[in-house]
């Protein structure tokens, strides 16, 4: 492959044969030395990223994906593809391959920057004329292009600016709402996320979007977010045999914080073991731990497994853990003792302290978090023929953009699967669910952004380009998040780990990025006071959105709302045959519960419940039992799940 003088390694055109399938037509410079229509071995399914499943049924789209370099086995590259479809009669020159009636071909660009909508626009561009051509044996524009970008792209100081073309914040919180936090902290778990959604642009852009909230992580922490050493030899990814690859899962692991003892058995969540089974890396009856080399680590799993419905099952036994990192909070549950020194939030506290954290640099915190390494991968899309990759056992986990029904049905590889134009989140896992569980503070902070984001602004000229609820403030209100979380992971002090979730915050403590945090000297995180930026005390706002959340994101909830929905159609029913009397009472009631569940304008607010029934979270788990007469309301709603 030759080398780039910038930033574009190739410009490839991908065609649809109707008997070869998809294939390279042609590619400046070559993909192979010699032959500008094939792929190398290592790129052997690159036309089923660039020409994703599903594109028949679009005029034209984008897709963004993540492969491999085939040079260096810890760098990735990025791709972006723009496909059209036209009709054939639109051509001047029709080949003798073309039989249908259509003609789908797509202009694929790879680079080593993750400028995906700077590089989109510019390509959109360029896909039209060449279609407009009517004549695909015209490639001059291609290496015009190729020498453009390398041209206007050529310096590192394009990036900072640039980076974020498309992914627009405000319509990702538009349309996952409070439920945008909860994927936030998900990814902090490194599980394993599938994302679903055709057409695929909206798709890939919700997974970009979602990373552009970690600082950094879109300019610098997807270096190695495809790079994974399979355990057996695969045909669609590059071999390097002679090269200290960065899977020396169990070594690097453990070195990453000396003063750790013990191994934690969540660290080595790959689930070597049946993946149906939701202890499958509590193997070897309960005793060991077999690494991806082979190796064999002893633990104690006999309480681990002792699991119980409204307790978090104790952890293995961890010693001399830095900074006082208490890994054992077993004592709190959902029954949070609250830190009642504080008043009740306003506007002008919040926003004061959120401006000084946001001043600090996040790149002295040890931003980005070391999140995509290690054998945990993102790929904003994935076709089929990879699908076996993601059973690897080398692959510790992933999040993974996928436009093919079948992904959905291989439920032994996925944790949490979201449909992204729904924003419905389906985790199976009860110990899952809890630890995603929102707490008050949380909902307090969703309801801040949602709110700020949602509010028309009258002194805007355009909508979304003001500060205060556009997409860069709402970007540094989740890096505020992130590095008061990181600040308070480093206290003993329950009660203030407990704002985040004390089953989230351990389950956390034990993954790759936080141990790779800790082992780096984050002196700047010092001047983080600790704690939740929303923590205070408990109010009747905080009631009304906790029930708003539980009655429109939770199983239970749904099935009360539909339950009114058919009762309020039967009262109207019958009110016409008794004169209405019936009508007015169900109005009646139709008012006392929308005041029950309607946050009312203030700092803890959140949206009037959607009529319409806004699509769930499937949660389960155990509620936060503040006041009597709230938890009365979640208690029906969790008497439903059942």
């Amino acid at each position: 492959m030759a080398e780039s003088v910038g930033p574009i390694l190739h410009v490839i055109v991908i065609g649809f044969h109707h008997k070869k399938g998809c294939q390279v037509e042609y590619s400046f410079p070559p993909l192979v030395p010699g032959a500008s229509n094939e792929c190398p071995l290592g790129w052997k399914y690159l036309p089923t990223l660039a020409l994703p499943d599903g594109s028949h049924n679009y005029d034209e789209d984008t897709v963004y994906f993540h492969v491999p370099s085939l040079n260096d086995p810890n760098k990735t590259i990025y791709g972006i593809s723009c496909f059209k479809q036209i009709p054939v009669e639109k051509l001047i020159n029709r080949t003798s391959d073309i039989t249908r009636g259509t003609v789908q071909k797509s202009v694929c660009v790879l680079s080593t920057m993750p400028l995906y909508g700077h590089i989109q626009v510019k390509m959109a561009l360029i896909t039209h004329a060449y279609f407009d051509e009517g004549d695909f044996s015209k490639v001059s524009l291609l290496e015009e292009t190729y020498h453009h970008l390398n041209s206007c792209m050529s310096g590192d100081s394009h990036m900072p600016p640039q980076v974020f073309i498309g992914l627009s914040a405000r319509d990702f919180i538009l349309r996952f709402r409070h439920k945008a936090l909860l994927l936030f902290k998900l990814l902090l778990l490194e599980k394993k996320v599938v994302f679903y959604q055709s057409p695929v642009q909206p798709l890939c852009s919700a997974i970009l979007t979602l990373l552009s909230f970690f600082p950094s992580m879109i300019e610098t922490g997807l270096e190695q977010a495809a790079c994974i050493r399979p355990s057996r030899p695969m045909s669609p990814i590059p071999n390097f045999e002679d090269s200290e690859y960065l899977n020396n899962f169990d070594s690097n692991l453990t070195n990453a914080n000396p003063a750790v003892e013990t191994v934690q058995p969540e660290i080595l969540n790959n689930r070597i073991a049946d993946e149906s089974d939701d202890n499958a890396y509590y193997i070897n009856d309960n005793k060991t731990i077999e690494t991806m080399e082979g190796k064999t680590i002893e633990v104690d799993l006999t309480e681990a497994n002792s699991e119980s419905a409204d307790v978090f099952p104790e952890e293995p036994k961890v010693t001399k853990v830095p900074n006082s990192l208490n890994l054992n909070s077993n004592e709190a549950d959902n029954n949070m003792p609250r830190d009642t020194s504080n008043d009740t939030l306003s506007d002008a506290k919040v926003t004061s302290s959120l401006t000084q954290i946001a001043n600090i640099d996040p790149d002295l915190c040890g931003m980005p978090l070391s999140l995509f390494t290690k054998g945990y991968l993102c790929l904003p899309y994935l076709s089929l023929p990879y699908l076996d990759l993601l059973g690897d056992e080398n692959v510790r986990g992933y999040v993974v953009g996928a436009t093919n029904v079948l992904f959905k049905q291989k439920k032994q590889l996925i944790d949490v699967l979201i449909e992204a134009e729904s924003a419905r989140i389906e985790a199976n896992d009860p110990e899952l669910r809890r630890q995603l569980h929102l707490t008050t503070e949380d909902l307090r902070f969703a309801d801040y952004v949602v709110r700020h984001v949602s509010e028309p602004k009258k002194d805007n000229f355009f909508d979304g380009v003001g500060w205060e609820g556009g997409d860069e403030w709402i970007r540094t209100q989740f890096r505020v998040y992130l590095l008061c979380l990181l600040r308070t992971s480093m206290q003993q002090d329950a009660r203030q780990t407990d704002h985040y979730n004390a089953a989230f915050m351990s389950a956390w403590r034990s993954t790759n990025n936080f141990k790779m945090w800790t082992s780096l000297c984050n002196t700047e995180i010092n001047c983080i006071e600790p704690g939740h930026p929303f923590a205070g005390q408990l109010s009747v706002q905080d009631m009304k959105l906790r029930l708003s959340h539980t009655m429109q994101n939770t199983e239970g909830g749904r099935k009360l709302n539909q339950a009114m929905a058919s009762t309020g159609r039967a009262v109207a029913t019958t009110g016409k045959a008794v004169g209405g009397a019936l009508s007015q009472a169900k109005g009646a009631f139709s008012n006392w519960w929308s005041t029950l569940t309607t946050v009312q304008p203030g700092l803890e607010t959140s949206e009037t419940p959607n009529k319409n029934g806004e699509p769930h979270v499937t949660d389960s788990s155990p509620r936060e039992k503040s006041v009597d007469g709230f938890q009365m309301g979640v208690d029906v709603a969790s008497t439903l799940d059942k």
